[in-house]
């Protein structure tokens, strides 16, 4: 294959690599401990946190923590298969 065609592969892999990163971030999961609610998307970025009045400031860490941890594995579930979609169930290293 000439220089063309690699570059003409490389140019549809980045596009390829936007469409992932777009569809990544536009993925919400929601954890939830004893009404703490922790809000992530498919970056593993955290989008909000909400803590009812009623929860105590000694117990509202260890529940954010732990809704945050219940998100981030969802998250990571729904962009594992988001990914597999797009790659057509190839896998890719570290994803």
């Amino acid at each position: 294959m000439n220089m063309f065609g690699n570059l003409g592969k490389m140019g549809e892999m980045i596009k390829q690599a936007k469409a992932m990163k777009d569809a990544m971030g536009k993925v919400k999961r929601e954890g939830e401990a004893d009404g703490v609610r922790v809000t992530v998307n498919g970056e593993m970025d955290i989008l909000e946190i909400k803590i009812p009045p009623e929860v105590s400031s000694a117990r509202a860490a260890g529940l954010v923590k732990e809704a945050a941890n219940k998100a981030l594995r969802s998250a990571k579930v729904e962009a594992a298969k988001l990914m597999q979609g797009l790659t057509g169930g190839m896998s890719l290293p570290g994803m």
